[in-house]
């Protein structure tokens, strides 16, 4: 129904979003990495838009990218996953770490995310994994080899990498070339550090 609303950001919180356009005020709810991303209140800020419809409700989610709009509507097509739950998904997890996290059947890593259960996370994988290897491209998919305690400081290290504004490719392969140089269970500030030198 709705592309995009860009206007000024009246005010915002972890939650949600308001923004005025043409003297109209909209409330958006927001994935909850997205309210350090925003901009200052008063300044203009363009927020990706869908409009979920229930029996009981009318809401309007706002997105930075329209890459992550996408994402979360493909994510409440997945049956027992809801906008909430959804929300949730993208907002504690960057897109390409998220993608990569499905399209790995990496369940451990998406059960880490608050709210999500082991059923929902197997659900989403075998529902959106194909979809997700379609969409990253064969080059970034391939799941990163180590003990299941190292797995851990990966994901986590390719997150922070992915925070700092490299994309899940690049991350991933600035930790593959890291640990190549790394003797025994890598620490994760170590870690990130030598990652960084790898780009």
């Amino acid at each position: 129904m709705y592309e995009f609303i860009k206007g000024k950001l009246i005010e915002a919180t972890p939650c949600k979003a308001v923004v005025e356009t043409q003297g109209i005020g909209f409330c958006l709810l927001i994935p909850f990495n997205h309210f350090a991303k925003l901009p200052k209140a008063g300044e203009t800020v363009t927020l990706f838009t869908s409009f979920v419809v229930r029996e009981d409700s009318q809401k309007l989610f706002g997105f930075l990218t329209r890459h992550e709009r996408d994402l979360f509507e493909s994510l409440i097509e997945v049956s027992g996953v809801g906008p909430k739950t959804g929300l949730c998904l993208v907002g504690h997890m960057e897109v390409g770490e998220l993608q990569a996290a499905l399209s790995q059947g990496n369940i451990q890593r998406i059960c880490k995310i608050p709210g999500i259960g082991k059923k929902t996370a197997e659900r989403l994988v075998v529902e959106m994994r194909d979809k997700m290897k379609k969409e990253i491209g064969a080059s970034s998919v391939h799941p990163l080899q180590g003990s299941q305690g190292q797995q851990g400081v990966v994901a986590d290290a390719i997150s922070a990498l992915i925070n700092l504004g490299y994309n899940n490719q690049q991350s991933q392969k600035a930790i593959q070339a890291a640990l190549e140089k790394t003797q025994g269970e890598p620490e994760l500030a170590k870690l990130i550090t030598a990652a960084l030198r790898q780009i």
